[in-house]
This record gives structure tokens, C-alpha cells and sequence, in this order.
């Protein structure tokens, strides 16, 4: 009996119940939105939900596909000017982003997504120079030992804690990237990061206080629990680019499902109608944009493995070319020596 091949299946069997499990969750939430403003919705100034949540896919899929695009700047040059180009591009993007921001009228003009999608390349930035750090290539390459995931612990911890106070006001209602932070660390390190690091920033989101604390705690934990899941489930390794993303999309409906379960009806349908599209928008493409990061890790780390185990091949053809000269210039020497 094949051992691996069934563990892989039992494996994708749990991430097929995951995601089943997620997706019935968004399936309530939308429900229970479309039941609770069903009776007025008539009224086209009821449709805002309905117009945010189309405003932030289409935006989705715009900067979905240019992000998508950014890797072709490595044909311009090697991994280091590729990585330079790219973290410039995202300090470049939330520059504009921030001065746009600040030229429009913000109400009208979804400025809620500009200031969020500042406040996420800031938090990639972040992300960004982290991965300069050898200990956090090594924890990419799989040597998951102590220090290695310490440093990614510390990491994540510093940005878990952050994001509670990196926060877009909208309509009074926060909103701010701390899942994905903590299901990131999932992705990467595992339970050995992700739990502690979603226990912290739970618990000190807690005490910030306020009437979603509860739901927000408990939605940061299972973050990192979703995600050190799939983390295992996956091989220990992180996820496809769309694996990472649907996981994200539909861990945010899900979120917003225990808001709602959570908080009086009164807190809650408001509060999920206010945030919902923009921590949508923030959550996909955050993790389309890290997906695309580690993917380019790893291709430059498959590359110089395949560099190097090439090099290794070279040198053995060579220590056993001048062997084999060795050898003949023995035998030769053997020869004159019984000539003379």
C-alpha cells in the first residue's frame, strides 16, 4: 500500500472539508445580509452593500491582474534588481495612493480602499525586508528549526499587534488587515508561529475593547489555526498562489459571520455592511501580492539548488578526469621505470 499517496488524499479530503466548511459560512452570511435587508430593498439607497461589494471585486480583478503581472520585471534583470524593483513598486504604489487619496473627495470616491490598500503596502514593506533575513529564506526553504522560527514568531507578532492600531475608519467601524497577518504566518511557519502569534494579537485586540472585541479576538485565533491547517495538510509548505487566495477570500466572509453571531443585530449588520467590501479587498489582494513574493522565492531558491547541484556534478567530472590523468601518468612512469 502506497503510504504517501494516501496520506496525500486523507490530506486533501480535510482541505476539501476546509473550504466546504468556509464556504457554507459565506453562504449564511450572504443570506442572512440579503434576509435582513430584504424588506427595504426597494429602496436604491439600501443598495450600497450590494454597490461596495461589485466596486471591490471589480477592483479585485483590476489589481489582481496587474499584480500578477509584476514578475515580468525580472526579465530585466537578476533576483536582487527584481526584488529592489519590486519593493519600489509597492512604496511607489502607496505614495500615489496617499496623494490621490488626499486630492479627492473621499466620501464619493472610495477612498476607504485607497487608505487601506496604503495601509496594506505598508504592512508588505514590512513583509518585504523581512524576507531579506536569512533565517526567514531558510523557514521558506523548509529548515524549520528554532531560531528560524523564532525570528518569523517575532515578526509576525510585531505586525499582529500593529495591525489592531493600523486601522481605516469607516463609518466608525474599523477595519484592518490583523487576519491576514496572523493567516500568513500560518502559511509559512506553521502552528510553531501562527498559534502564539494569533493568541497575542487576539488577546491584545481584546483589550483594545469595544463591542466586536470578542468576535475579533476569536476570528484572529482561527486564523491561525485555518491557516497552520492548511499549512500541514499542504506538506508544510505554502499553498498555490489561488489556493492562498480563495482561502483568504472566503476566511473573510467567515469572519464577518461570526461578527454577526456574536454582536447584537443592531451592531452587527451595520458594522459588516460598513467593512465587509473594503477587509474583502484588503485580505485578496494582500495575499495576492505575498503569493506572488513567495513564489518568486522559491524560484530563485529552486534555482540556485539546480545551480548548485550542477556545480557539484561539474566538479566530480573533473576530480575524476584528473584521476584518471593521475592513473595514466602512474602507469607511464611504471613503464619507463622497467625500460630503464
Amino acid at each position: 500500500m502506497d503510504l504517501k499517496g494516501f496520506k496525500t488524499n486523507k490530506n486533501c479530503l480535510k482541505m476539501n472539508v476546509l473550504f466546504s466548511l468556509l464556504i457554507f459560512s459565506n453562504i449564511l452570511l450572504i443570506t442572512g445580509l440579503f434576509n435582513h435587508y430584504s424588506g427595504t430593498c426597494l429602496n436604491i439607497t439600501h443598495f450600497e452593500l450590494f454597490t461596495d461589494v461589485t466596486a471591490a471585486i471589480a477592483t479585485l480583478i483590476m489589481l489582481g491582474f496587474v499584480t500578477l503581472k509584476l514578475p515580468k520585471i525580472r526579465e530585466f534583470g537578476d533576483s536582487s534588481i527584481y526584488g529592489t524593483m519590486y519593493l519600489i513598486m509597492i512604496c511607489v504604489i502607496g505614495l500615489m495612493t496617499s496623494y490621490f487619496g488626499s486630492k479627492i473627495d473621499i466620501a464619493t470616491f472610495f477612498g476607504s480602499y485607497l487608505e487601506m490598500f496604503n495601509m496594506l503596502c505598508a504592512v508588505l514593506i514590512f513583509i518585504l525586508v523581512a524576507t531579506v533575513l536569512k533565517p526567514f529564506k531558510r523557514v521558506l526553504r523548509g529548515e524549520y528549526t528554532r531560531r528560524n522560527l523564532f525570528l518569523c514568531l517575532i515578526i509576525f507578532m510585531i505586525l499582529g499587534v500593529l495591525a489592531s492600531n493600523w486601522y481605516v475608519s469607516i463609518d466608525g467601524a474599523p477595519a484592518n488587515v490583523r487576519c491576514l497577518v496572523v493567516m500568513i504566518s500560518g502559511l509559512i511557519g506553521g502552528p510553531f508561529v501562527a498559534i502564539p502569534v494569533a493568541i497575542i494579537s487576539g488577546a491584545y485586540r481584546f483589550t483594545l475593547g469595544g463591542t466586536t472585541a470578542l468576535p475579533c479576538a476569536i476570528s484572529t485565533v482561527l486564523s491561525g489555526i485555518i491557516g497552520s491547517l492548511v499549512f500541514i495538510w499542504h506538506d508544510r509548505k505554502f499553498p498555490s498562489t489561488i489556493t492562498a487566495i480563495v482561502l483568504m477570500f472566503l476566511f473573510t466572509g467567515f469572519e464577518m459571520l461570526i461578527v454577526i453571531l456574536l454582536t447584537p443585530d443592531y451592531v452587527s449588520f451595520a458594522y459588516v455592511k460598513n467593512i465587509y467590501p473594503v477587509m474583502l479587498f484588503s485580505s485578496v489582494v494582500g495575499m495576492i501580492l505575498f503569493s506572488i513574493v513567495i513564489k518568486e522565492e522559491r524560484e530563485m531558491t529552486d534555482s540556485a539548488e539546480a545551480n548548485g547541484e550542477i556545480g557539484i556534478e561539474d566538479l566530480k567530472r573533473e576530480i575524476n578526469v584528473q584521476d584518471k590523468t593521475i592513473e595514466e601518468l602512474k602507469n607511464e612512469i611504471d613503464d619507463l621505470k622497467r625500460r630503464l
